[in-house]
């Protein structure tokens, strides 16, 4: 054999194991999904993570053409939720659906936290803003923030805060240390577990999930005070926000988005990341978002790490600043 004949064939086998390879790399997207995929949301159902993983489910199982199906794993702040989804194989199978709760609120609460929020996860899709009302029982004497800090700084340890959620314990502790007042804060598993507490008036403070405390607000069993939200929220415009009402340094809103464990393969993220892409810019989508005070967000794929760190460092320094110790 001449030796430019073993060129050529050197040559050839390259060639052929270039193809090989390209086809491996594009094989994970293009047989994905083979099963149903999971969305680990760390908090019970009913609150906004859940509402806006079911939203989404319905409509992503159609383009995957698999069930896209919801596995709530509430407790220890959505670090069990995070846990899991860590820790799961990096097929794209299983995912996290996470929040400002588990991947910024969690970390500053918890000492040994069983997962990091950077480097356990790759982010796919950040899907969007949450809304929350603090909604106080209908029998505390408050229609303003106001006058909640005045009622609260005359009866000092009265108010019962139903800490259902981390959105509640950090920005009730921002409530706390700029007015200094003082209330009393009861932990409860999730939005749903306080909300008849907060009827029966054995709660009187909770920051929860516009799609889940506004109905009783309606009703008049609860009364809202203030959105935890950048802007009014749409289904309830006549709330002003906590910036409106005199706390201008008010940092704690509430945000979602999709993680897969960290090595999962980038055609699958990619694959993903469009299909969710396309689910969230639906108009139906976006009216079901609008109807609970979801906000869709525009953020790419590329921006996600970097505001998770932001929002790490974002949600320390609330934490430090209104004496929130981790446990």
């Amino acid at each position: 054999m001449t030796i430019t004949m073993k060129k050529a064939m050197l040559l050839l086998t390259l060639l052929g194991i270039g193809v090989v390879n390209a086809v491996a790399q594009a094989q994970p997207a293009a047989a994905y999904p083979t099963r149903p995929v999971r969305f680990v949301i760390g908090f019970p159902a009913g609150g906004p993570t859940d509402a806006a993983g079911r939203i989404m489910a319905q409509s992503l199982s159609q383009s995957l053409g698999q069930t896209v199906l919801i596995d709530n794993r509430p407790g220890a702040d959505g670090a069990i939720g995070g846990e899991l989804a860590a820790k799961a194989t990096p097929d794209g199978h299983t995912l996290l659906l996470g929040s400002s709760g588990n991947m910024a609120g969690a970390p500053a609460m918890r000492k040994n936290l069983p997962f990091d929020p950077i480097a356990d996860f790759t982010p796919i899709t950040f899907v969007g803003w949450n809304s929350q009302l603090l909604v106080v029982n209908a029998g505390t004497p408050a229609k303003t923030l106001a006058e909640l800090v005045s009622y609260a700084r005359a009866n000092p340890g009265k108010l019962v805060v139903a800490a259902a959620n981390p959105s509640t314990v950090f920005a009730l502790a921002q409530v706390k240390s700029t007015a200094k007042v003082d209330m009393l804060s009861v932990p409860y598993k999730g939005d749903a577990a306080a909300v008849p507490d907060m009827i029966t008036g054995r709660a009187n403070i909770l920051i929860g999930g516009t799609n889940l405390v506004l109905p009783h607000v309606k009703e008049g069993r609860l009364r809202a005070i203030a959105a935890i939200t950048r802007t009014r929220t749409r289904p309830a415009p006549d709330v002003p926000t906590m910036v409106e009402q005199g706390f201008p340094n008010f940092s704690i809103y509430g945000w979602f988005a999709l993680f897969a464990p960290s090595k999962t393969p980038l055609a699958v993220i990619e694959r993903l990341d469009r299909e969710v892409t396309a689910v969230l810019k639906r108009p139906e989508t976006q009216d079901q978002f609008g109807k609970i005070g979801f906000e869709v967000g525009n953020m790419p794929r590329q921006e996600v790490p970097a505001f998770v760190k932001d929002q790490l460092s974002s949600w320390a320094a609330a934490a430090r600043e209104a004496g929130i110790e981790r446990q």
